[in-house]
């Protein structure tokens, strides 16, 4: 599944960082650079179709408009860095329509974000990481098509009615398009179903409720779009192998505060 988040569309530049443990977020994407940096453990990240292992003293380097996830292990941490492409203009300038062959940097020396206090000091760190990202990779074309424009739109369309009824079919009415033509094209560009996708899109919000809200699981199956209970106890157990109840009272958590759930959860 994908999000559509619209980093990299404010009226200015941002730059953000904030640090997440035991977390697993689903593929998404936005107009914005992302950097994933493993401070402890192990995390798994998909960018588009591929996906590679990241390992302290690692990060992984996500360009705009790239599919991506990832999963952590337990014990593991990770500080996300998200930023417009203008932030470093000579760089996006230069690798315009590339992407990295290996987005997997060795990094024995993490960047202190937390002192960077001002635009300069950021730029600063950030072309660093952009030496690293040269030295250490080759660049190949990124696959652009004008199709892509239109699965944004169904993201997007799920991303505002996931919590009521939500189908492919009123998708196609509210974005003025043919829904076999929809279908076909978000199941050939995504790899996925519409329907799966947006199952599996529900389950991740209801996760990340069941761990950081102390709301009756049925409230929460409701919440994320669920009309029947049976249904999302069949559905989150067919994908975390665990029932909802049990998933809450398992050790692995889901950390993140109220201003990354504004600003990156909720895109």
């Amino acid at each position: 599944m994908v999000l559509f988040q619209h980093f990299g569309l404010e009226a200015k530049p941002i730059f953000k960082h904030f640090d997440l443990s035991d977390f697993n977020y689903p593929p998404h994407l936005h107009r914005a650079f992302e950097i994933i940096f493993v401070k402890r453990g192990q995390l798994h990240v998909q960018i588009e179709k591929q996906t590679y292992s990241v390992n302290k003293q690692q990060f992984a380097v996500v360009f705009p408009n790239q599919i991506h996830g990832f999963n952590m292990l337990p014990n593991s941490t990770a500080t996300i860095v998200l930023f417009s492409p203008e932030i470093i203009g000579a760089f996006n300038e230069q690798y315009h329509d590339l992407v990295p062959e290996n987005p997997v940097i060795f990094d024995n020396h993490p960047l202190d974000f937390d002192g960077a206090t001002n635009i300069f000091a950021i730029k600063g760190l950030l072309y660093t990481l952009c030496s690293k990202i040269v030295e250490q990779t080759t660049f190949i074309p990124q696959k652009t098509s004008e199709k892509l424009s239109i699965v944004h739109e169904i993201i997007d369309y799920i991303n505002n009615h996931y919590t009521h009824e939500c189908t492919l079919q009123l998708a196609s009415t509210a974005i003025g398009y043919d829904y076999v033509y929809l279908s076909k094209l978000f199941q050939k560009t995504m790899d996925i179903s519409f329907t799966k996708y947006l199952n599996r899109f529900r389950i991740s919000k209801a996760r990340q409720l069941l761990k950081n809200t102390d709301e009756p699981i049925t409230q929460i199956a409701f919440n994320v779009g669920y009309a029947n209970l049976r249904t999302f106890n069949r559905n989150f157990k067919l994908l975390n192998e665990i029932s909802p109840a049990d998933y809450r009272k398992t050790d692995q958590t889901t950390t993140y505060g109220k201003a990354i759930q504004e600003n990156y959860i909720s895109g």
